[in-house]
């Protein structure tokens, strides 16, 4: 997890515009080597930065994979979900008259959670329960539902729990990718921190480099309001 005080883009520019105003200023450069930040550890920064924009790509396309594979799972559900409603009420009415098999036909296997996958593995058995038995094929054929019809409802709910599969594995791939930007992000932002605070130091006199690198300078002299530096977003107008 990441704890940024501005946006990602934000963190981003600002992080290139430090650690490469630095890299291609020789005056700062040397400036900083009083304290020990040498071209090693400029480099490092640079790469560290690389690392992160690179990181926060692939999180971007890995969570916009497994959002596609979200619509395309739940679309591909509704049309299964509509089938097999339709196919349960005509088997229902096909068996009226045959309490005991209803029962079971219907209850066999029926889940007790409400996990997408348990209900999949449900509607496939109840259909091969249909399938498997003469009489409910006979009785739902007065409604001109054939056995054709029924199997392509089962290869509905195969493709729907495909598609399931298909999303998990890309939450799974869009999590991974955002710990790892997450790591990234937390590595830049440890030497970012240090160059911040030692830029303020070693360029103390020189205010322009520090506007150059995005550095915030108050003007000399510059004292916050006491009024001001108290106020809360309770008594602010």
């Amino acid at each position: 997890m990441i704890r940024l005080k501005k946006s990602i883009a934000a963190f981003l520019r600002d992080s290139k515009e430090l650690v490469y105003g630095i890299k291609d200023d020789p005056f700062i450069k040397e400036r900083i080597l009083d304290y020990n930040f040498d071209d090693t550890r400029i480099e490092e920064s640079v790469r560290l930065y690389e690392e992160a924009v690179k990181a926060e790509s692939e999180k971007s396309k890995e969570y916009g994979e497994q959002l596609e594979s979200r619509k395309i799972f739940e679309k591909i559900m509704d049309e299964a979900d509509y089938i097999f409603k339709k196919h349960v009420d005509f088997v229902r009415l096909a068996l009226r008259n045959d309490e005991e098999k209803s029962k079971k036909l219907f209850l066999s296997g029926k889940p007790k959670s409400k996990k997408i996958t348990d209900t999949l593995k449900y509607m496939k058995e109840f259909y091969n329960r249909v399938l498997a038995d003469e009489q409910v094929l006979s009785g739902v054929s007065r409604y001109a539902i054939t056995k054709e019809d029924l199997e392509k409802g089962l290869e509905k709910i195969v493709e729907a729990d495909t598609a399931k599969t298909t999303h998990n594995v890309e939450m799974g791939e869009s999590q991974d990718a955002t710990d790892q930007r997450d790591k990234s992000f937390n590595q830049l932002l440890f030497i970012i921190e240090e160059l911040e605070t030692i830029c303020a130091y070693a360029l103390e006199d020189r205010p322009q480099l520090l506007e150059k690198l995005g550095i915030t300078v108050l003007s000399e002299g510059y004292k916050r309001d006491k009024k001001d530096s108290k106020e809360t977003p309770d008594n602010q107008g």
